[in-house]
């Protein structure tokens, strides 16, 4: 569950994926009672809409653009916008700069244990046996052959499983998203660029879960590829129509689509990883964007898009602070 909600928070696929990865909106598969209450929360939701804002107070201003971490040729256009922006800013604020990018390749290549268990019991140990081939299948269409997968740490699998197969070739090719494209343009206009957390702060997250949590989450990540397809392209769309309340709200409703999944369970697990992985970092980040701005007349955070909406969304947090926030 927790690493659906990362993949729907990231938003992590690339045009042609985008292309493969088609099916009906996930909304039309939705019931009435779950359309209905989608349509209602987005509704209720603060900065539900757009990824662009402004917040400003006193001489002091924030740009604060909502990003996708992933290339897709659409972004191009939203580039053209955020390149003035950028390069009229005293500093850009992102969630990894290039050296925490640069810390967590040097880790992946040097520590192990950062996504495999090096001891205790294997991945075919922790579960039933249909479970596990179903598992083996899964990563299989994904190109993770299985003398690895038995070893890997639970929320790492759980994680890869949730791109559906026809996003892997493309999310493998490093190209950058809207977030690497303005670090790009920050480097060309001689604008500094600062980290919001350490490299490993998701890593850490992940693992925080006892090994049978995980392993309950990695079941849930087993759904089929053509609701994952559908999900991603609709995810998608929410994005570059800048429907960013939607996107998060229809992530939650898509679970009860999920066969075999108790809705009540996944209510509370989408629960705890929206506090852990919005709300949380949100709060997280506040005082080091507002730390940032009392130091510079012009700042712009570039975060993924999900961030910026909600109750304890960063737009509804700078304003509870003081800021008055348009859409320019």
């Amino acid at each position: 569950m927790r690493a659906f909600l990362i993949v729907a928070l990231f938003a992590m696929m690339t045009d042609p994926a985008h292309a493969l990865c088609s099916g009906p909106d996930i909304k039309t598969l939705l019931t009435q009672t779950d359309r209905d209450a989608v349509a209602q929360a987005v509704a209720n939701t603060p900065y539900g809409q757009g990824l662009f804002f402004r917040a400003v107070k006193g001489g002091t201003q924030i740009d604060v653009i909502g990003t996708m971490h992933l290339f897709d040729p659409r972004l191009i256009p939203l580039a053209a916008r955020t390149a003035p922006i950028v390069a009229a800013s005293d500093l850009l604020l992102v969630e990894a700069g290039p050296q925490e990018k640069a810390d967590l390749t040097q880790a992946m290549t040097t520590d192990p244990a950062l996504i495999f268990m090096p001891d205790g019991p294997t991945l075919p140990e922790r579960m039933d046996e249909a479970t596990w081939q179903a598992i083996v299948q899964a990563a299989s269409d994904r190109g993770i052959p299985v003398i690895l997968l038995s070893k890997m740490q639970p929320w790492y699998v759980a994680l890869t499983l949730a791109i559906p197969p026809c996003a892997m070739a493309d999310l493998q090719s490093g190209k950058d998203g809207l977030d690497g494209l303005m670090m790009d343009q920050a480097a060309a206009a001689g604008v500094p660029v600062q980290a919001l957390e350490p490299w490993d702060t998701l890593f850490n997250m992940m693992r925080s879960d006892p090994i049978d949590v995980q392993v309950d989450q990695l079941r849930l990540a087993l759904s089929p590829p053509d609701l994952q397809a559908a999900m991603f392209a609709t995810m998608l769309d929410s994005y570059f129509a800048g429907q960013t309340a939607e996107l998060w709200h229809v992530s939650r409703a898509a679970t009860h689509l999920l066969p075999g999944i108790d809705a009540a369970e996944a209510e509370a697990l989408f629960d705890l990883s929206e506090q852990q992985l919005l709300t949380d970092r949100n709060r997280t980040w506040m005082p080091m964007i507002t730390q940032a701005a009392a130091t510079h007349d012009h700042i712009t955070v570039a975060v993924g898009a999900a961030h910026l909406q909600g109750q304890t969304g960063l737009m509804n947090l700078l304003a509870q602070a003081g800021w008055t926030i348009t859409q320019p």
